[in-house]
């Protein structure tokens, strides 16, 4: 990634509210930047800016990707069984897995391997329907 990409991933995380990022996010056009925040982001801070970065039109099939194993969606897809203790975490992660599901993602020019083991890999695959969608990784371009 180029040097001036990185100085704005680092600012975003360091010298911008929340606010800030969210309308950066906006209008951002670049599916770099997206990813590499994203990869950077502090799930403490809430769901907004990530929903904010899969509700950009340059967001990827390899960022929502990310998104959904970084939120912890391994639990979703084993069980996908609403957790009332963590309601906002179940709504973006059904929405998540929804849109991804559906093909609103593209697959762009950043690669993704699925953060999984062999043995999680094997039990997801027979557990899925379509389980190429969340288990196949995206190669380079």
């Amino acid at each position: 990634m180029e040097e001036n990409k990185i100085l704005k991933v680092k600012s975003w995380i360091y010298d911008c509210t929340n606010a800030e990022v969210q309308a950066m996010v906006k209008q951002t056009e670049d599916a770099e930047i997206l990813y590499s925040y994203m990869y950077n982001y502090n799930w403490d801070n809430g769901f907004e800016i990530p929903q904010s970065i899969l509700d950009n039109g340059k967001c990827d099939l390899s960022t929502a990707l990310l998104a959904f194993y970084m939120a912890d969606g391994m639990v979703y897809l084993f069980d996908k069984a609403e957790n009332g203790n963590l309601p906002q975490w179940s709504a973006f992660i059904r929405k998540l897995y929804d849109s991804i599901l559906e093909g609103k993602y593209e697959k762009g020019h950043i690669g993704f391997k699925i953060p999984l083991s062999r043995v999680q890999l094997y039990k997801l695959g027979k557990k899925l329907t379509e389980p190429e969608k969340f288990l196949s990784k995206i190669l380079k371009e």
